[in-house]
């Protein structure tokens, strides 16, 4: 049975807050610490969104977009009293998927499910939030949509992320108290690139932005 909103509002200063926002990931670590991290930001319009992460074990090997789709549609729902303006998303990469248009076609399906893709991956959106990029190369760009393997546990832009922070970037600590200072520039950025509103990015790009300013003060 689905809980009351009561009961997921209990410790809300507020009568009622607006919404509760559903979130699942593709990725089981760097998008899930992110996000928990963030939940504890000041920056984190709490008084208004109960923030939910459908998380999955680390050993949970499925990630493909069908399988997340499925998870989020069906533990959430099973979860929660939802109102009608309340949202699920999938937080999904497009480097990895051939399918992606067809779940977003399925999205577009169901009441109030959404779809935010990062091309190539998470690390981009996180790239945002440090790097101008306008100042990019024609190389850079490339390098970045390929964003190929590097070492067995690397890839270009891991390795790039790493080259503009002092203390490196490992994608299982990701520390994101780094990255919060600069959420209105990746937004900014991430807006810049979505000129064409796809449905997601065809090109380097991340439609994380549209769930950051549901969730962010």
């Amino acid at each position: 049975m689905p809980r009351e909103r009561q009961e997921i509002f209990r410790e809300s200063k507020t009568e009622e807050r607006e919404k509760i926002i559903v979130l699942a990931f593709e990725g089981n670590i760097t998008e899930q610490i992110y996000f928990e991290d963030f939940m504890s930001n000041d920056q984190f319009n709490d008084e208004l969104i109960y923030l939910y992460l459908l998380k999955r074990p680390k050993d949970d090997t499925n990630s493909a977009p069908n399988h997340v789709f499925t998870k989020l549609k069906k533990e959430a729902r099973d979860e929660y009293n939802f109102a009608s303006n309340d949202e699920l998303w999938m937080i999904i990469d497009k480097d990895r998927w051939k399918n992606i248009p067809e779940i977003i076609q399925e999205c577009k399906k169901q009441k109030n499910m959404f779809v935010a893709v990062s091309n190539p991956c998470f690390e981009f959106w996180i790239l945002l939030h440090l790097k101008d990029v306008d100042t990019l190369t024609e190389q850079e760009v490339l390098d970045i949509l390929s964003n190929a393997k590097i070492s067995s546990h690397k890839r270009y832009l891991d390795n790039y992320l790493g080259n503009l922070l002092q203390d490196g970037y490992n994608k299982t600590n990701p520390k994101p108290d780094r990255y919060f200072p600069y959420i209105d520039s990746a937004i900014i950025q991430a807006e810049k690139l979505d000129v064409e509103q796809e449905d997601y990015p065809t090109k380097i790009g991340s439609h994380v932005y549209k769930v950051m300013k549901k969730i962010k003060k």
